[in-house]
């Protein structure tokens, strides 16, 4: 389970970060510390090194919130987001009331480092994700249930949700995510959690 990632790499293409929850500091000899990140942006810098990030890594207002290391920020997330998107502040309560989170926060989160992962993340093709569900279809016998969130869309719908519902999430990311993570105009992210590694690799 070391080089999921990789053996997901090779079968579907492009970059796939594993990404581990800690409760508390690991003992590990790699793994970049940094700050002033958003989550999405971390994601994409783990293609090249190992990332470990805590909650004085994350600049971004959604991922502390998401990540559960702002638990009483609602109020200010709301109208920063009313303020950013002109967008009325019931419909953000709505949408911010159905974004997932952690209500007990982990200390650190590992983007690359390893050991198993809790899940795994890619900014893939909709061709390729396509394979990926089919795969997921023919082996279950049953559709993939998703759903989108355009608020903490890779934070919080990606990282959070497939690691809380144990289930494979989608996400089209926000205006933010795609532009800090690097998204190109053809890609989409995905969340695989570890109980489903098998489902679609050896």
């Amino acid at each position: 389970m070391d080089r999921i990632n990789l053996k997901f790499s090779q079968k579907f293409g492009s970059h796939w970060i594993k990404v581990k929850f800690y409760k508390k500091k690991p003992n590990l000899k790699e793994g970049k510390r940094v700050e002033g990140v958003r989550f999405c942006e971390a994601v994409k810098e783990a293609i090249v090194h190992p990332i470990l990030l805590d909650r004085k890594s994350i600049s971004c207002e959604g991922a502390q919130y998401a990540l559960g290391w702002r638990s009483k920020y609602k109020n200010e997330l709301l109208n920063n987001c009313h303020d950013k998107n002109q967008i009325e502040i019931k419909a953000l309560r709505s949408l911010l009331s159905n974004a997932p989170y952690f209500k007990k926060p982990f200390e650190y989160i590992g983007l690359n480092t390893k050991g198993e992962p809790d899940l795994i993340i890619s900014f893939s093709t909709p061709e390729k994700i396509k394979e990926l569900i089919k795969i997921y279809n023919y082996r279950n016998g049953g559709n993939l249930d998703v759903s989108f969130n355009s608020m903490m869309p890779i934070c919080g719908d990606i990282a959070v949700k497939s690691y809380l519902e144990k289930k494979v999430s989608l996400s089209f990311g926000c205006d933010d995510s795609r532009k800090f993570s690097g998204s190109g105009r053809d890609t989409l992210a995905i969340g695989i959690p570890n109980r489903l590694f098998k489902v679609f690799v050896d």
